[in-house]
């Protein structure tokens, strides 16, 4: 029998046996803050969607009230989306295969937003008048700025940006990223300042064959009739070939990706752990993620994941993840190579809610000066990453970087080249967590010499 644990990389088809229903439970906590909510396939259908939702809407800030003062965008002026430079790439892509133009804004260290330089790019792009008061002209002549800011890891608070954007520019359509606190709905929708969509992805968070949710204000579109809307248009237009755009590929990504999570779940507890199945499963996974076209034609969460979905042990979960979280950074902090070789990112910080994973950062630079081995002298992130999950620790990078965002932001170039993010799910227990830290801190050793 292979005993080698694996700890991390895409889940497996594993029904909880709780008694919460996660679709009722958002549907529940939208409702009481006024909220409309809609389930979509992913988190690019939901970016997507939320995409035509502005343009539909034609105005700026989606929230009561709001006006067409941006009918410029009416006229065909292209939007701009201010999106922070750690991103990944399919946060972007279903704005500019819109036409969007993209702002990458800034990070500071502890990956907050940097405010100074998000409100001097909405200025110099004529969103505010550039009065001595900072406030919106009475003659805007350009579309509302849409700002995405995001929590990551559940580690960084987004009040301040969001505050900031509402009092530089009241139009301003906030979207805020709550992928990485998914499950506390009841802190980010009932925010004093509140953005005015947010948008999580499920599928990150358990094994499930799709699901990604968007709230927003109560008369939002129907998802289902939106993916209805962009089939039409794609025959119209002659791009019906898209992969997704027929019912048939969205029950294609939907089988494959329940095929893999079946898959996987087999390798799990199978006594071999054969490597043709896993290199299957992961074929699968992968050609279901080749199937989307950047959010382009959103479509709805299926009925096979809203099933799923109907038996979530959520307490349990959240139980689970933030014992683990605990255990991994009190392990990662005790050992003596944490702030020379690596750092907990905002090793300070309320343990959240329900924890999404644990970031490191590690200090490439001064661990290829330290090292007394060849590998040691030539280690990159990339490699170090490789020995881990040779020994089945799986910490991935989230996420590479493009070049222009890198360039507009060092601190989120240097996130993105050094950082790896752990699993602490509930897939896991807290001797896992031990595991883990041992296997990072045995790899780490073993390069330094």
């Amino acid at each position: 029998m292979n005993d080698m644990r694996e700890i991390g990389s895409e889940y497996h088809m594993d029904p909880a046996d709780g008694g919460e229903d996660l679709v009722s439970v958002l549907k529940c906590e939208a409702g009481a803050a006024g909220r409309g909510i809609r389930f979509l396939r992913c988190g690019r259908d939901a970016l997507g969607f939320i995409a035509d939702e502005i343009a539909r809407r034609g105005a700026g800030a989606a929230g009561e009230g709001a006006s067409d003062v941006a009918g410029a965008a009416d006229a065909g002026a292209a939007r701009t989306l201010y999106i922070p430079a750690l991103c990944c790439d399919s946060m972007v892509l279903p704005f500019s295969r819109r036409g969007w133009h993209i702002e990458y804004y800034r990070l500071k260290s502890d990956l907050s937003a940097d405010t100074g330089h998000l409100c001097s790019l909405i200025d110099k792009a004529g969103a505010v008048d550039g009065a001595a008061d900072g406030t919106l002209s009475d003659a805007v002549e350009v579309p509302a700025p849409v700002v995405l800011v995001m929590n990551y890891y559940g580690l960084v608070a987004t009040e301040e940006v969001r505050r900031c954007i509402r009092e530089r520019c009241p139009d301003a359509v906030i979207i805020e990223d709550v992928t990485h606190r998914v499950f506390s709905p009841a802190e980010f929708l009932n925010d004093d300042i509140p953005a005015d969509y947010h948008i999580g992805s499920i599928r990150k968070w358990m094994g499930v064959t799709d699901g990604s949710f968007v709230t927003g204000p109560a008369d939002m579109g129907d998802a289902a009739e939106a993916a209805d809307a962009a089939t039409e248009t794609a025959a119209a237009t002659g791009t019906a070939g898209a992969s997704d755009t027929t019912d048939d590929s969205v029950s294609d990504f939907t089988r494959l990706r329940r095929q893999a999570l079946l898959e996987k779940r087999d390798y799990i507890f199978s006594e071999d752990r054969p490597q043709t199945l896993k290199d299957h499963f992961r074929g699968l996974f992968g050609e279901a993620e080749d199937s989307l076209e950047d959010g382009i034609y959103p479509m709805p969460m299926s009925d096979v994941a809203r099933e799923i979905l109907k038996t979530c042990d959520l307490q349990g979960m959240r139980a689970r993840r933030r014992e683990n979280f605990r255990v991994l950074r009190e392990c990662l902090a005790a050992d003596p190579l944490c702030g020379e070789m690596y750092e907990i990112q905002n090793p300070d910080a309320e343990i959240p809610d329900c924890p999404f994973m644990l970031p490191i950062v590690m200090h490439t630079d001064h661990i290829r000066e330290s090292a007394h081995t060849a590998a040691g002298r030539s280690i990159t992130r990339d490699r170090f990453e490789n020995k881990l999950a040779a020994r089945g620790v799986y910490a991935p990078v989230l996420w590479p970087i493009d070049a222009q965002a890198a360039e507009v932001c060092d601190v989120s170039r240097r996130f993105a080249q050094n950082m790896l993010a752990f699993y602490i799910d509930q897939r896991y227990e807290a001797d896992d967590m031990r595991y883990a830290a041992e296997v990072f801190g045995d790899e780490l050793r073993a390069i330094l010499g």
